[in-house]
């Protein structure tokens, strides 16, 4: 899935769908969902109230609405490999209806989809842990789970907000979450 180059390249319905699979996840991921940071383009949404206009922009159409998402990025803790939890995080996302995407016919591990009611994509990030890391490499996890290497990313879990998400999930079940 190639990432718009523009504004117009994403669709309400997307961004939609997305908010739809963070809800729908953290109705399942238990009390590992408050060891995972939401980051990457859903965040705006989660945080700014979409009313048509942001606060001091005078109306400028350029900032009167989110340009949208279209999939789910995750940050992972590093505690996750250190008390072996991702066991559990890829259990529930097994049970969830998840599974590691495929890219022409390879794994790609470090997107899961849900195909069923309607196709959603979670990518996975954690931060570096060794002085050897790469960034936007993989970090192996387990065989058919990996996430995404990303500099900075300890910097969401340092200032995380907790918000509440309500509405129905990818299965059309009402739902109410703080995530």
């Amino acid at each position: 899935m190639d990432k718009p180059s523009t504004h117009n390249g994403y669709s309400e319905d997307d961004l939609l769908n997305v908010r739809r699979c963070c809800l729908y996840l953290a109705t399942k991921l238990g009390s590992l969902a408050d060891d995972i940071v939401i980051v990457g383009g859903l965040v705006p949404s989660l945080l700014i109230d979409h009313d048509g206009t942001c606060e001091g922009t005078d109306g400028d159409p350029l900032f009167t609405a989110h340009s949208g998402t279209k999939d789910l990025d995750l940050g992972l803790p590093l505690s996750i490999l250190e008390e072996e939890r991702y066991t559990e995080l890829s259990s529930a996302l097994r049970s969830a209806g998840f599974s590691p995407d495929d890219n022409n016919g390879n794994l790609t591990r470090q997107r899961w989809r849900i195909r069923e009611p309607n196709s959603a994509t979670v990518d996975f990030l954690i931060a570096p842990s060794t002085g050897d890391d790469i960034p936007g490499r993989l970090r192996n996890i387990e065989h058919d789970f990996a996430a995404i290497i990303t500099p900075g990313l300890h910097l969401a879990f340092a200032d995380r907000k907790k918000v509440r998400l309500e509405g129905y999930t990818l299965f059309d079940e009402w739902a109410e979450r703080y995530v």
